[in-house]
């Protein structure tokens, strides 16, 4: 009973990873497209006033690092729950015999 209970704990865990990074790479697909589309733009224009328009590198480079470090702390853990989902199953198995 108690493995099935934690097969089903590290399989919600797994289906959550799956969802956040398919998510994530909805969310890049978006932003990438958005740029596409104001690169496309600046070149049709050729404005000098574009050119200007950027946010400070610092706040920049905090969101970047604020956001690396939450997608590494997601990878990581979906990694360990794969693992623990592979060693709940080998446990499900050997219990059988």
């Amino acid at each position: 009973m108690l493995a099935i209970a934690g097969f089903a704990i590290v399989g919600v865990l797994v289906l959550g990873f799956y969802g956040y990074v398919f998510l994530q790479l909805y969310r890049e697909h978006q932003r990438v497209g958005a740029l596409e589309k104001r690169l496309s733009d600046h070149l049709v224009g050729m404005d000098a006033e574009n050119e200007s328009e950027s946010d400070s590198p610092r706040k920049f480079t905090k969101d970047a690092r604020h956001e690396t470090l939450i997608q590494v702390g997601v990878a990581i853990g979906g990694l360990v729950g794969i693992f623990a989902e592979i060693g709940l199953l080998n446990q499900l198995v050997d219990s059988f015999r």
